[in-house]
């Protein structure tokens, strides 16, 4: 999952990341092993500045493939990815029904919905059926836009309930994983109807 597609951002996630690259293997795999004990235990926001960093340095981390190393131990709580082998640490979209957990690591599919645990599969599954209609304004094409009255109005009124949508997640849905895994990370931002993570309120 990219940061940003906007080409400023993306220029400034890359400055931040050189502060990893100067990092050794075993510097990093240590790093990293020591940020998953910090965030076991609790549910991030992906905006959080912590998670920010860890991501930087995880997906660093694969290239340089210091979990497959065995440079260092991972904290116990963890188990081992399907998809990378790297610690679990599963991300939470808007997409959950298509694109399943995402891997903080390698970026792939880390647990396709189908195999997230039934009773958070069942939240999960009427949150999305929720969300998505919610969502679909933002990509209404152009005919539809001319038929509502006053675009602007629904797009301001999708914006609003996305983040009630949101905070419902943050809130409510997100602190049920924890009886399944040590930690996870949910979006909490929808960029295509201008949410930022500070109109989230938990």
């Amino acid at each position: 999952m990219a940061f940003n597609t906007d080409s400023r951002l993306e220029r400034l996630w890359k400055e931040y990341e050189h502060a990893f690259k100067d990092f050794d293997d075993l510097t990093l795999a240590r790093w990293l092993a020591q940020t998953l004990s910090q965030l076991e235990g609790r549910v991030w926001r992906l905006s959080h500045p912590l998670l920010g960093a860890y991501r930087l340095a995880a997906q660093l981390g694969h290239k340089r493939q210091v979990w497959l190393k065995r440079l260092t131990t991972a904290p116990a709580a963890y188990s081992e990815a399907p998809c990378c082998r790297a610690p679990l640490l599963p991300l939470l979209t808007r997409d959950v029904r298509e694109s399943g957990l995402i891997c903080q690591h390698c970026t792939e599919m880390l647990v396709p919905f189908e195999e997230i645990p039934a009773a958070l599969q069942t939240e999960l599954s009427s949150w999305a059926a929720q969300y998505a209609p919610v969502h679909s304004v933002a990509h209404w094409e152009e005919t539809q836009r001319k038929g509502a009255a006053k675009y602007e109005q629904t797009f301001e009124n999708a914006a609003k309930d996305a983040e009630l949508l949101l905070s419902t997640m943050g809130r409510q849905i997100m602190p049920k994983f924890l009886d399944y895994y040590p930690t996870a990370v949910w979006e909490d931002q929808d960029e295509c109807l201008s949410v930022q993570p500070e109109d989230i309120e938990l």
